[in-house]
């Protein structure tokens, strides 16, 4: 029996970067299987109304910024790893409820602050993670591995989430996904802890120099939430299929996970701006176009087009956010989710006042351009 213990152990990745890359890649693949689907398994399924369903995703997202310093606070504390670890709980509990409201009508808002602390503590924990385990001369390369290898994740997570939903129902696909969940925060363990420093001040939140980048952050965060929530709600409403939704994700994940990890080596030699300049022109047009969307070959052609333009972008903007993180990284890092969850809700709420989906993709179109200022 050791010796099967130790077999295993030795096909276990050795080096702290592989373990962040498998840890990523295994909760990206546990989230794809559900997160494509859970605004229309509120909205359609459990038929609550598209003003319901959208405040859910504004509340966890208020939970979200509301939790990130006390999540700092336990990373400095208690150590980084250990807060992605405590993360998983409150992602089962929130699938937990999630599946059991056909039968168990909990409030929705007690559902969204479960997966508010619960996204709070893992991405406070994996940012700190990652900036420590990666270097300024390689970052380009290391950012551009680490979403690739989460973009592949997912490649055959949305087709294989709605093939479950098909043939098993949603609490399969509920019980799989934390399965998932617990195997890649355990990952992270094979190597020794981190604590990173952090002291809360109300005042470093507001300070001016932040204030250059709080844009871009908004904007990353009205991203979250139309290409999560609004755009999946739409291309159902073209689609009718829980399949054909999660195929158009896997179409999307294949073009983006090979130029992301090219660009990414790429950008190291280059200047990242210049890359980020271009494409964020380009990812701006395709929001636009997605907004006039109305037929199945619309929705894969735009698939395929944002697919190339997020993916020539998103390594060379992530590594200029991460090498922005000098000094009081945990601070970063806090003020960065902050203002990401306050793009969150700022989508949200202009698509619940203006009542129209097309709108909200619309409005992204613009937010996009806030790269032009990071």
């Amino acid at each position: 029996m050791l010796r099967d213990v130790e077999v295993w152990r030795s096909l276990l990745p050795r080096q702290e970067l592989t373990q962040v890359y498998l840890a990523m890649a295994i909760r990206s693949f546990a989230l794809s299987l559900t997160s494509l689907f859970v605004p229309l398994y509120l909205y359609k399924e459990l038929g609550y109304t598209l003003s319901q369903t959208l405040l859910f995703f504004v509340f966890y997202s208020l939970i979200f910024a509301i939790f990130t310093p006390v999540a700092a606070k336990f990373c400095a504390r208690y150590g980084v790893k250990h807060c992605v670890l405590l993360s998983v709980p409150f992602y089962v509990g929130y699938i937990i409820l999630l599946q059991l409201l056909p039968v168990v009508a909990t409030p929705l808002i007690l559902i969204s602050t479960l997966l508010g602390i619960s996204l709070g503590l893992y991405w406070m924990g994996m940012n700190l993670v990652f900036q420590c385990v990666t270097d300024h001369k390689h970052r380009g390369e290391q950012v551009g591995k680490q979403m690739s290898v989460s973009i592949l994740a997912t490649m055959v997570g949305p087709v294989i989430g709605g093939l479950i939903i098909e043939q098993f129902g949603f609490t399969f696909l509920f019980m799989t996904a934390t399965l998932f969940l617990i195997l890649g925060a355990g990952v992270l363990f094979l190597s020794e802890d981190k604590h990173i420093p952090y002291h809360f001040s109300v005042r470093g939140l507001f300070d001016r120099k932040h204030w250059g980048d709080s844009l871009y952050f908004v904007s990353k965060g009205t991203r979250v939430m139309a290409e999560g929530v609004i755009w999946p709600l739409m291309v159902f409403m073209i689609l009718g299929s829980y399949v054909s939704l999660g195929l158009m994700g896997t179409v999307f994940s294949v073009v983006s996970a090979v130029l992301v990890l090219v660009v990414g080596k790429y950008s190291d030699h280059k200047d990242k701006r210049v890359i980020v300049w271009w494409s964020a022109g380009f990812e701006s047009l395709t929001w636009f176009l997605r907004s006039l969307v109305s037929s199945i070959t619309g929705v894969f052609g735009i698939s395929i087009l944002a697919g190339v333009t997020e993916g020539v972008k998103n390594a060379p903007m992530g590594a200029l956010e991460c090498d922005k993180a000098r000094g009081e990284i945990a601070q970063y890092y806090v003020v960065r989710e902050i203002y990401i969850c306050l793009g969150r809700m700022l989508l949200l709420l202009i698509v619940l006042m203006v009542d129209n989906l097309q709108a909200g993709i619309l409005f992204q179109g613009f937010f996009t351009l806030a790269a032009l200022w990071f």
